[in-house]
This record gives C-alpha cells, structure tokens and sequence, in this order.
C-alpha cells in the first residue's frame, strides 16, 4: 500500500473512507480524473477537510486506490471461480463468465480502469502487463499439462485473452437487459471460437 494511503482503523473511520471511495468513483466516472478536484470530492462525500486527509494525501492516491482495488477484485473473484474446475478450458469459460458479471454489476469498472490512460500511461501499462503477467503462469500450466498447443506466445496468448473479455464485456453491458442464459450463450460462442477457430 502506497505512502499516500492510509486505511480506516475503527468502523467510523471505514464509514468515511467508504464514502470518498464511493464519491471518487462516481465523479471520476462522470467528469474524468483531470476534472475532478478534491474539494469536489470532500463536498459531495460529506466528510471534513481533515478527514478526508488522514486517509489520503491528494485525489490521485484516491484514484490508484480504486485502480489497485479493482486489479485485485477481479483477479479474486475469477480466481474463487475457477480454482476448482478440472481443466483450463473450464477454467477461461467460467473466468470469462465471471468477468462479465463483474461488470455488469459495476458497470463504473471500465470507466475507472480505462481512466488510467490519462491519469499516467505507466498505470494503464501496468494494470495490464501486471495482469497478463500472472495470466502467462497460469497458461504455461496449461501447456505444461497438455491443454494448451506448446508452439504458441504465451505473452500474444495472454493478451488475445484478455482483449476477448474486455471486448466481449462491453458487448454484454452495451445492451440495455442481458439475462444469464444471453450470458452463457455468449461465452459458449467465446469457447467455440477459441476451440474451433473461425477460418474454413
């Protein structure tokens, strides 16, 4: 955890930190990072000067609070999902899934995520290479047990990977009711493609 943050040590102190991340995330998604001052934020949470500064020591420690927050969220919440299907196809069909409903229940996520880019261009580097990094170790797992074809870039791979489900998660919350059969019909035809291919 960064210098510049400071976690709540008692229920009150949580309250407080809640609301300027809950406040942050609204105006950041609204307004953009850049347009969004402190003061805005401090107003619209509630909460005083002071205490807003014994969490944090400026609006940007807010943001990489909320763009670490999010890396570790997703990672988790698609690691619990996955940790005790059998094989790595089962594995990027039930991630994939879980992605999405991420998504769909926080649809500020990509907003947050992609604001990155004009925070600082070395956030939205990392946020993506950390991930793809850990994403190469679980694929090489999966070549190593003969799921995965040996010849491929596990780097390329990754990143193919991960493009698939950015996209194909602004398609699921592009539309304006998406019901969990829509869901699952949509990642089958992910895992067909990926299986099969698309070229005659």
């Amino acid at each position: 955890m960064s210098e510049a943050i400071r976690l709540p040590k008692t229920k009150v102190g949580y309250k407080s930190f809640h609301r300027i991340i809950e406040v942050s995330k609204k105006l950041f998604a609204e307004n953009g990072f850049l347009a969004t001052s402190t003061n805005q934020i401090i107003s619209e949470a509630k909460v005083a000067i002071g205490t807003f500064y014994i969490y944090f020591d400026d609006k940007r420690a807010v943001y990489d609070y909320l763009l670490n927050d999010y890396s570790k969220r997703i990672r988790k919440e698609i690691q619990i999902a996955i940790k005790d299907l059998p094989t790595r196809f089962e594995q990027e069909r039930q991630g994939l899934k879980t992605f999405i409903k991420f998504s769909l229940e926080d649809r500020l996520s990509y907003r947050i995520i992609w604001e990155s880019m004009f925070v600082e261009r070395q956030l939205f580097v990392d946020y993506y290479s950390n991930f793809a990094a850990v994403y190469m170790k679980q694929l090489q797992k999966a070549v190593e047990q003969g799921e995965i074809k040996p010849d491929l870039n596990l780097e390329t791979l990754a990143y193919t990977l991960m493009g698939i489900s950015n996209f194909v998660g602004l398609q699921v919350i592009f539309k304006q009711h998406v019901t969990e059969q829509e869901i699952d019909d949509i990642v089958d035809q992910v895992m067909h493609i990926l299986k099969d291919g698309i070229f005659l």
